[in-house]
């Protein structure tokens, strides 16, 4: 799994088309977000079999960040652009879902933008030296 996060002070989407493998209905259509954690999460083939690791890895790795950010304000966004080896559309709207309830139960505001939908989005980075971060997993 790899993933880009971005510390912004805004952060905006709209659902604009479906692709074959979209989630339905597309909930919710669009979202506005102040002082958010965007994390631009791929899933990747090899993720398949190791989703409770994965989800344990990742969570752990958000309460050091979150931490050092003063924000606990997640907005979980499907991005295949950051592999060639994406993993099943299935697999991967799976592990979304269980990834955002496990942060829930961990006590954070965790949002979950729509899989499998083109989006139109704008964002604020705040510009700080931890508002960018790079993880594999």
């Amino acid at each position: 799994m790899r993933v880009l996060q971005l510390h912004c002070s805004e952060f905006s989407y709209s659902v604009r088309r479906e692709t074959p493998v979209a989630e339905r209905p597309a909930e919710p259509r669009e979202e506005r977000l102040e002082n958010v954690l965007v994390c631009l999460i791929c899933f990747e083939k090899g993720d398949e079999h190791r989703i409770e690791a994965l989800i344990e890895s990742f969570v752990e790795s958000l309460r050091v960040d979150t931490s050092r950010l003063g924000c606990r304000r997640l907005l979980l966004y499907p991005y295949a652009h950051l592999s060639k080896n994406l993993g099943s559309a299935r697999s991967a709207k799976e592990f979304m879902k269980r990834l955002r309830d496990r942060l829930v139960e961990e006590g954070f505001e965790a949002h979950k933008s729509p899989f499998g939908w083109y989006k139109a989005f704008s964002l604020t980075c705040l510009g700080h030296p931890l508002a960018e971060a790079y993880r594999e997993f």
